[in-house]
């Protein structure tokens, strides 16, 4: 999974989060590959509820709709299901936060974090 941030301008609280799930080559198309499902679950050995609509490659929310959803301290994953063999499998679990700094000391990853400038420009 590539995991993708943009902070806030001057707020290091709240950001914009992006997840890919079946990162690929350009010559490679995700969906041929997979069929893709996100889930929420409370404990992350649990099957989760699968997030309506939310059946793309890419899942992308920000800490604000993860307060208000009330998604604060649950688990985000995403089932994939292999087109031409029919297994499933499952990416990593992401605590998610409304708070981004408690989503980092979770210990999720990021594969970049930017932030945005007083312009709304990414830097």
């Amino acid at each position: 999974m590539i995991k993708y941030a943009i902070r806030l301008h001057q707020n290091n609280l709240d950001a914009h989060l992006i997840f890919h799930a079946t990162p690929t080559e350009p010559e490679f198309d995700a969906y041929e590959l997979y069929e893709h499902q996100w889930y929420i679950t409370k404990d992350k050995h649990t099957v989760g509820f699968p997030i309506k609509g939310q059946s793309f490659e890419m899942y992308a929310t920000t800490t604000e709709l993860i307060k208000e959803k009330e998604y604060d301290g649950l688990y985000l994953y995403c089932q994939r299901i292999d087109k031409k063999t029919n297994k499933e499998n499952n990416t990593e679990f992401i605590r998610l936060y409304s708070d981004f700094n408690k989503i980092i000391a979770s210990g999720t990853v990021f594969d970049k974090i930017s932030q945005l400038d007083e312009n709304g420009e990414i830097v």
